[in-house]
């Protein structure tokens, strides 16, 4: 009887060693994941603002075309001066109080 309590001791153990060993082997492998979602994440918020700042560049140049004489963006460039003057206007008040 004791022999065979011992010898599920034993076998008790070993499965405690290869959990001790796999939860080790699991905890690696999340630190390796966060550390890749991190990378990811980081190189997600840099194109989104590559993302953005193309975006800048070609309302700019769609302005730029329309005041060049391109008929097609005439009525962006409109809305844009407009957008502008509001801007310059809501500075100026402010200014004046």
């Amino acid at each position: 009887m004791n022999q065979e309590i011992i010898s599920k001791l034993e076998q008790l153990e070993e499965k405690i060693q290869k959990l001790q060993i796999e939860n080790f082997e699991y905890r690696q492998k999340i630190s390796n994941f966060e550390i890749l979602l991190k990378r990811k994440n980081d190189s997600l918020e840099h194109c989104e603002e590559e993302k953005q700042k193309l975006k800048r560049q070609m309302n700019q140049l769609k302005v730029g075309k329309a005041f060049a004489g391109n008929a097609e963006n005439n009525e962006e460039a409109k809305l844009k001066i407009d957008s502008l003057i509001k801007e310059i206007n809501l500075c100026i008040t402010a200014l004046k109080e």
